[in-house]
């Protein structure tokens, strides 16, 4: 199973978008959301952007996601996953 973070689109090209992820850029396809713009929340599966998302909604499912990390091992430095 993959889980990723909400993230924000940096940049768009005719490749593509690079979308930051807990500060990492990620090259992202935008075939699913073609008018996908810089500035916007967007959650990626396998490389592509499959939703498009309010500021609130990605702060939201930021936090849930954190919370869920945190209760199934306290220690963020033992998953190498996002860190609060």
């Amino acid at each position: 199973m993959c889980v990723t973070m909400p993230g924000q689109v940096l940049a768009v090209d005719a490749a593509g978008a690079i979308v930051a992820v807990e500060g990492r850029p990620i090259r992202a396809a935008t075939r699913l959301h073609p008018g996908t713009k810089p500035g916007e929340w967007v959650m990626l599966a396998a490389g592509t952007i499959v939703d498009r998302l309010s500021s609130a909604e990605a702060a939201e499912i930021r936090s849930a996601l954190l919370a869920a990390f945190q209760a199934a091992d306290p220690d963020p430095r033992s998953r190498g996953g996002p860190r609060p």
